[in-house]
């Protein structure tokens, strides 16, 4: 579960802040999505919740600050942006060097390709992927940890309709064995199918 509290974001010159004292909960076996135009805040109220961000709030996973967990990528998967990685680098040396640095064993990365579909690709370089099969890997960067909680900004962006009911299954059943999923959107009809 994900509990966050006065999300406020540090104002910005002369304008208001981007985010204004946003408070939510998303719940376990469920996917929440925030839904807003482009531009609305809704990165920043996530960056806010990672405490990639200054600002004012706090925000609880499982009823504990992610500055808390002793392992955070176990708790939380995070998908925001596109997958950085160098282009020339393998899809399966990017995950597994993603194992290393969250000191999960590098079998892991093989399974989460596999989980996500992009087993086949795994000696594809990250330059040559398409959309959609960036989407898949960044999904499968956030699972590594095994994690309860999924944090992912507008992961259907750009994704066709096939990618994009592949990606509402896959959270869909992520939620049904009990994860927490939060997502983002400008779609309010992507954000009525997938909630």
């Amino acid at each position: 579960m994900i509990q966050a509290l006065g999300l406020t974001s540090n104002p910005r010159k002369e304008l208001p802040p981007a985010v204004d004292d946003v408070s939510f909960e998303a719940h376990a076996g469920r996917v929440t999505m925030l839904l807003g135009a482009s531009g609305a805040g809704k990165t920043t109220a996530l960056r806010l919740m990672l405490e990639l961000q200054p600002g004012r709030g706090i925000t609880y996973f499982r009823g504990r600050p992610l500055h808390s967990i002793g392992h955070p990528s176990r708790e939380v998967g995070v998908l925001l942006g596109d997958v950085p990685g160098h282009p020339a680098r393998t899809v399966r040396g990017h995950v597994r060097m993603l194992c290393a640095a969250a000191g999960v064993p590098a079998r892991r990365g093989d399974e989460v390709l596999e989980t996500v579909g992009l087993v086949s690709l795994r000696e594809e370089r990250l330059g040559v992927l398409s959309r959609g099969m960036d989407r898949r890997l960044g999904l499968a960067c956030a699972l590594l940890g095994d994690p309860h909680t999924l944090v992912l900004d507008e992961p259907a962006r750009g994704l066709s309709a096939g990618e994009n009911r592949w990606l509402h299954g896959m959270l869909r059943a992520y939620a049904d064995q009990g994860g927490t999923v939060l997502s983002t959107t400008a779609d309010p009809k992507e954000a009525a199918r997938a909630a």
